[in-house]
């Protein structure tokens, strides 16, 4: 008897396909990895992470993040050390500004490839669908070509959506006039509005509902393509999901989440947190024993600002300036920094400066052991972070205080979160996208403090163990176990009606 297939299809980029990754390791744990053939679909520069007990079927094309660096091309100017191109056109700052760009520049950031090749990407996803004949598909919400192939093919009654992104991303349809009660997304602004926020926040939720879906001439041109190639409606994004008949899973904990209606059809998993690797079975220790020699000297501050935030010299310096002025009054205190540079820079100067001759400072480019692990490792005080979904519910999920220097779209939103939940700090609150040393070195102290006993550090650390509890339910509960059960269930209940 043969075993059923099942294809997860996804972006290619990490903070997409982490959570995939993960559930799929969750279900091969949890129902053996004899029990189903398992399929990943995604472009090429996707295949080196594919689980060697997975099959990856390539699909061509190339990713969106790929489209957009290649769009914005700026090799040229790599050893300058000022901000790229791209990412200039992907940051905003906050308030109403911020939030009308966001709007404005929403379709090509998510879509800088030509609406022939996305429908080429769409019709290819359609040929692997037929190919295969799975039983079972697993979609992320982003991999729009890959909704649409499926909603073509009439297949969405055996999908299910899986998504990084929160409860507030892909309900918002759902709670009536109840959405201008959430931020606008890029605004920053905070949770609960204040009223004199409340017209500026009305106002960027309308123009970015009417602009997007009646004016963007990007968006029309898309639609246009796709409708010619028989791929029907709007863009994924933008259809109603309570028409599909497909269940949606996130990563948010209802109870540690914004108020808000949550529709049947989403599952909040809680947090789906990094995947297993080749050497996540080994600990630090075993993975890199000079890092864990260097760890386990004293408490550490962990700064990873996300795969695609490039920094400039001015801005790694800015950073650095203010890890100094904590280190003068925190000599028991060190820093694991993960910098990935835009051009070629030594940071701070010619010089040593006196932490890194104490070696309190160690800026690498790249971490052997997944950041998740080093969060667990029992030896970090601090998670300075970019606000990515990802890496806000990793630090969310082991109860490690924050430090968010958000630059762009959903990015704010958590900056929001750690706000309104108090599980840390908006490092960059005033300065966004941007980062200034005399706020970023305020919110070190306030999250770390002047001396390990400060009180509010007290307070800070109690609040995230609190909520770590709360999404894990005290360590029983893991996301990617509520995502795999789910999609285990529905692909029995396939199973059954199809025989």
């Amino acid at each position: 008897m043969s075993k059923p297939k099942v294809l997860f299809l996804t972006s290619p980029e990490a903070g997409q396909a982490n959570v995939q990754l993960s559930v799929i390791s969750k279900i091969q744990k949890l129902y053996g990895e004899d029990t189903l053939d398992i399929y990943l679909g995604s472009f090429e520069q996707l295949r080196n992470r594919c689980p060697k007990t997975v099959t990856f079927k390539s699909i061509q094309g190339k990713g969106m993040i790929q489209h957009f660096l290649e769009k914005y091309d700026d090799s040229s100017k790599l050893n300058s050390g000022e901000n790229p191109q791209f990412y200039k056109h992907l940051t905003t700052p906050t308030g109403l500004y911020g939030s009308i760009k966001l709007a404005l520049n929403f379709t090509s950031i998510f879509h800088s490839e030509k609406p022939e090749e996305y429908v080429q990407y769409a019709k290819n996803v359609e040929s692997l669908l037929i190919e295969l004949e799975p039983d079972f598909i697993i979609c992320d919400t982003i991999f729009e070509c890959g909704r649409d192939a499926i909603l073509k093919l009439g297949l969405n009654k055996k999908c299910i959506y899986l998504s990084p992104n929160t409860f507030k991303d892909l309900a918002p349809a759902q709670q009536g006039l109840g959405v201008f009660n959430w931020p606008s997304s890029g605004s920053g602004y905070p949770y609960p509005l204040p009223w004199y926020l409340k017209p500026f926040n009305i106002f960027a939720i309308i123009f970015s509902m009417i602009w997007l879906l009646k004016y963007d001439k990007r968006h029309i041109e898309f639609n246009k393509y796709r409708n010619q190639a028989g791929f029907s409606g709007r863009l994924p994004l933008f259809q109603k999901k309570d028409e599909l008949g497909s269940t949606f899973l996130c990563v948010s904990n209802e109870k540690v989440e914004y108020p808000g209606k949550i529709p049947e059809w989403l599952i909040c998993c809680g947090p789906i947190l990094s995947s297993p690797t080749k050497d996540n079975d080994k600990n630090i220790e075993e993975i890199d024993l000079d890092l864990y020699k260097w760890l386990i000297k004293q408490p550490t501050i962990l700064i990873v600002l996300g795969t695609h935030y490039l920094i400039s010299k001015d801005q790694a310096n800015i950073l650095y300036k203010s890890l100094e002025n904590l280190l003068k009054k925190r000599s028991d205190l060190q820093v694991l920094w993960k910098l990935k540079k835009f051009g070629q820079f030594n940071l701070p100067s010619e010089e040593l400066s006196e932490a890194e001759k104490n070696d309190q400072i160690k800026i690498v480019d790249w971490l052997k052991p997944d950041p998740l692990a080093i969060l667990n490792s029992g030896q970090i005080v601090a998670f300075v972070n970019h606000g990515g979904s990802n890496s806000y519910h990793e630090g969310l999920a082991t109860g490690i205080p924050q430090i968010l220097l958000p630059a762009w779209i959903d990015c704010y939103d958590f900056a929001g979160r750690v706000g309104y939940f108090g599980n840390g700090v908006w490092g960059n609150k005033s300065a966004a996208p941007e980062i200034s040393e005399k706020e970023f070195t305020k919110s070190l102290f306030q999250v770390v403090g002047e001396t390990p006993k400060d009180p509010n550090v007290l307070k800070i650390k109690a609040r995230c163990r609190e909520l770590a509890d709360i999404v894990t339910e005290n360590g029983t509960r893991e996301g990617s176990t509520v995502a795999a059960e789910r999609i285990w269930q529905e692909l029995q209940a396939s199973l059954a009606k199809n025989k």
